[in-house]
């Protein structure tokens, strides 16, 4: 054969099956795109140089791992779908006289221009494209948008090795395949499974089960940290739930309709329930890969923009003064902590500085981690090691009356109490090493204010106590029960200034500086934050995962699109037939479309069913999750969910107009 025909031929190839190559073109585009932009921003180094770059680089890093496992996943499973459709043509390639080393030299050519155009191009948008999403990345971190174009060798070398990996595999997978098949075989391909699906019990009944192990993890789970560590367990039984969902349940189901004879001898009934059959046989791995694509898209944007949406509220809990300085008192001390020498060795640092206070509260709290029982709370730690934890913080009624404005008059052995999980108690006990204190609780709370640096890792118990002489005791209660590692009394204050962010820094930084020295008398530590430096951390962090979820849900989105679409147009095909089929054996025209259009609308949106009834069970987890970072605000993160699946909803939709006018043409064809 001359040299010139297969590069011809190859070319032509492409042209001819354009409707199948050229998705899966722009899809290589895009995510060498994609992968090229959050390389060179995480290799930036002006990028690095900012506050709260840390952050940033961790996030890239993330996203380039990502993308680069999901760029190897997807581009494998596209290629699957365009070689079962070309299988008869390469058949009659070799039937007609072409050798199978002819046909894998054509393959070859094929894959390198689908390189040099998807790799290029894609190169060629990642650069266009790097600065504007620079920008925008920027917007959200609050940073200084920097000057300058620059272009990531890095980034370039990168993308050029991964996607060329990537391609080389799938020729080599392609070239196996036809080396592996007779020609006969691969005509036959594109009729393959048309045998009626068996009722699969027993991977019906796993999925059932995964499906329900993994919501009833999601719905009991009580904290946070419990959440954090099961969070990859409870997906991973959604997942094969899902998998057995759409390829066993759906059959097992479908099957027992059939088994109605009132309701399946009905020409609409019949018709639809037949179809559906042989439907979920070809579709359910594609239906259940839209469907994880769809909950992954919806779970990432939600929750970063509920992050990022919430991220002031996270700033004023952490830090909700300019300048927070935090003291742990020794009690064990004779000196002790000082509180008005403290007070006013802050006031001369700001002045100095030629600040002013304009806000100033300071109080005084103790918190510890102990074990929980039903009203009960314990330090019993090697007793109660598997038994539920929670944090316990006590503050005084004058302190909490500083911080809320709220008057409280409390008697002996009575409380103020906050907790999600002991909101019907009337009273609780606190067993503590030597001392037991049995509270009677005047007041639950439906909210307190922020009270110092506690983690939401666990879940924690707010108590307002009579006055310092309690606290004390019970400070004392949890030192002879955790001895060393007892927790100790915290002095915090809360100071706004008319300074600017850098001054209050400075300040800051002067504050801890100071020492016992400065005759404050005696204590522990001392930990200075300001609300300017915080606040850079914090969007920094939120910021750089809502950029990272909404880069990866527009990459998982543009997945689902290509799935949907190759769907379509596989399911127009073999569709043809079946339409001239039912039209001679006499059924009407209008009836056929209207069954089929039906069955085509089900499969559809199945998986967007499914991926929102994942979603509503994944709520619970998500705030858990979401609460590891301060975020509290549940209305929130519930509207952003519940806005995320309407606009994809809106999307999802678009697609199947768009699609289905592809799949009618073929089918009216």
């Amino acid at each position: 054969m001359r040299k010139g025909l297969f590069p011809s031929l190859a070319w032509q190839n492409i042209r001819k099956n354009s409707k199948f190559y050229l998705p899966y073109i722009l899809t290589v585009i895009g995510t060498v795109a994609g992968f090229y932009i959050v390389n060179a921003i995480a290799s930036d180094e002006g990028v690095l140089r900012l506050r709260g770059a840390a952050y940033v680089k961790l996030m890239m890093f993330l996203g380039i791992i990502i993308i680069g496992i999901f760029s190897v996943i997807f581009l494998l499973y596209t290629n699957s779908f365009l070689m079962k459709r070309r299988k008869k043509e390469l058949a009659l390639y070799n039937m007609l006289g072409m050798e199978k080393r002819h046909i894998a030299g054509i393959l070859c050519y094929e894959s390198l221009y689908v390189a040099l155009i998807g790799i290029a191009g894609g190169l060629l948008c990642g650069i266009l494209l790097h600065k504007l999403v620079t920008l925008a990345l920027f917007k959200l971190l609050r940073f200084d948008v920097p000057f300058g174009f620059t272009i990531s060798t890095v980034a370039i070398k990168a993308s050029v090795i991964l996607f060329t990996s990537i391609i080389v595999i799938t020729l080599l997978f392609n070239l196996v395949g036809i080396r592996r098949a007779k020609p006969i075989e691969l005509l036959k391909s594109s009729s393959a499974g048309e045998r009626e699906p068996k009722s699969k019990w027993i991977l019906a009944l796993i999925g059932v089960l995964s499906l329900g192990a993994g919501y009833y993890i999601a719905l009991t789970t009580k904290s946070a940290i419990r959440a954090l560590t099961i969070y990859f367990l409870a997906v991973f039984l959604v997942i094969i739930g899902t998998y057995c969902l759409f390829t066993a349940i759906s059959i097992v189901v479908l099957k027992q309709l059939r088994r109605n004879k009132k309701l399946y001898y009905k020409t609409k009934y019949f018709i639809g329930i037949s179809g559906m059959l042989y439907r979920m046989k070809r579709n359910a791995v594609g239906l259940a890969n839209i469907c994880i694509l769809s909950t992954m898209v919806l779970v990432m944007v939600s929750g970063t923009l509920s992050l990022y949406l919430g991220t002031e509220d996270m700033i004023d809990r952490f830090c909700p003064g300019q300048i927070v300085p935090q003291i742990t008192i020794n009690s064990e001390s004779k000196n002790g902590f000082q509180k008005d020498i403290m007070i006013e060795k802050i006031k001369d640092i700001i002045e100095k500085n030629d600040g002013k206070i304009t806000q100033f509260e300071d109080y005084t709290y103790l918190a510890f981690v102990a074990g929980k029982g039903e009203n009960y709370y314990h330090t019993n730690i090697e007793n109660g090691f598997n038994a539920d934890f929670a944090q316990l913080c006590f503050i005084t009624q004058e302190d909490f009356r500083k911080v809320t404005g709220k008057e409280t008059n409390l008697e002996e052995n009575e409380i103020l109490f906050f907790s999600d999980t002991m909101k019907d108690k009337e009273n609780i006990r606190i067993e503590t090493g030597d001392y037991t204190f049995d509270f009677t609780i005047v007041e639950h709370l439906k909210s307190f204010p922020s009270v110092g640096n506690l983690t939401a890792i666990v879940d924690t118990g707010y108590a307002v106590v009579k006055d310092e002489q309690v606290l004390r005791a019970l400070y004392k209660g949890q030192k002879s029960a955790y001895g060393e590692k007892a927790s100790g009394l915290e002095w915090v204050a809360i100071i706004d200034t008319d300074l600017k962010e850098d001054d209050q820094i400075k300040c800051a930084r002067e504050i801890g500086n100071l020492s016992q020295e400065d005759v404050m008398g005696d204590y522990k530590g001392l930990l200075v934050n300001t609300r300017a430096e915080n606040s850079a951390d914090f969007y920094a962090t939120s910021g750089g995962f809502l950029f990272l979820g909404l880069f990866l849900g527009f990459l998982f989105n543009m997945a689902t699109v290509l799935i949907i679409y190759y769907k379509q147009i596989s399911e127009g095909y073999e569709d043809k037939a079946r339409f001239e089929i039912m039209q001679k054996v006499g059924l009407p025209k209008k009836e056929i479309r209207c069954s089929v259009s039906m069955q085509i609308l089900i499969v559809f949106f199945a998986p967007l069913a499914v991926a929102a009834i994942h979603v509503a069970f994944d709520f619970k987890l998500m705030v858990k999750l979401l609460s590891l970072f301060y975020l509290t605000d549940n209305r929130l993160t519930m509207l952003c969910t519940f806005g995320t699946l309407l606009g994809f909803a809106v999307i999802y939709g678009i697609v199947y107009w768009l699609t289905a006018r592809t799949y009618y043409k073929i089918v009216s064809a």
